[in-house]
């Protein structure tokens, strides 16, 4: 248990760039068939949303024991985030932050849980990062899908995910920047940074919805 413990506080989230890299909407994607966005009714009681998996990364952030409360090492381990959802490449797109647990403890109390830690990031974020609410859902996966199924109580398991919303059927954002902020620079394809380092794989790049 201790080994395991100190592996656990060793762990390293990635950096803004990586996060970026992870989340940045692509117009065609990686090679390969994509994977269908997942339909996702989150627990925050708005509308439900379709989440792209292929544009998702979980995250370790370390709770209080049997709470929602951050600890200070989470602070650290959210500023990454917090930075890569202020960066140009991520505006005007929405985010579920989707709290997971493993599967030690009764599946309704570990799904609450899970909510409520998810719920205690966004409003980090909103907070200290100045992230518009709007733009993060929450939802609370509990054990329902581990990280390793072969190892249910497994450490690995407890994270938080940060998935993509994806665009609606129609191709428009479901986040929408107040018409002030509604320029072109803020949907930049972030392939087109040279400092991100990206890799696009020859593919397109993405056409920002204000281009003529």
């Amino acid at each position: 248990m201790e080994r395991a413990e100190a592996e656990e506080a060793r762990a390293a989230n990635p950096g803004a760039t990586a996060i970026i890299r992870s989340l940045a909407p692509f117009a065609d994607g990686n090679p390969g068939a994509p994977a269908r966005p997942l339909a996702v009714s989150p627990d925050d009681g708005g509308p439900a949303v379709r989440v792209v998996p292929a544009r998702s990364i979980d995250l370790t952030v370390f709770f209080a024991y049997d709470s929602a409360r951050l600890t200070p090492e989470a602070r650290i381990q959210l500023e990454p985030l917090g930075e890569a959802l202020r960066a140009e490449p991520l505006a005007g797109h929405g985010f579920l932050i989707a709290g997971h647990t493993d599967a030690a403890g009764g599946r309704a109390y570990n799904r609450r849980l899970s909510l409520a830690r998810a719920r205690a990031v966004k409003a980090h974020l909103v907070e200290t990062y100045g992230i518009a609410p709007e733009r993060l859902r929450v939802h609370g996966w509990g054990p329902a899908r581990p990280k390793d199924p072969d190892a249910p109580l497994s450490r690995v398991n407890r994270r938080v995910e940060v998935s993509l919303i994806a665009p609606d059927r129609s191709g428009a954002l479901r986040f929408v920047l107040p018409v002030a902020d509604r320029t072109c620079t803020d949907l930049a394809d972030p392939r087109l940074r040279t400092d991100l380092d990206l890799d696009d794989f020859r593919a397109a790049p993405t056409q920002r919805p204000c281009a003529e």
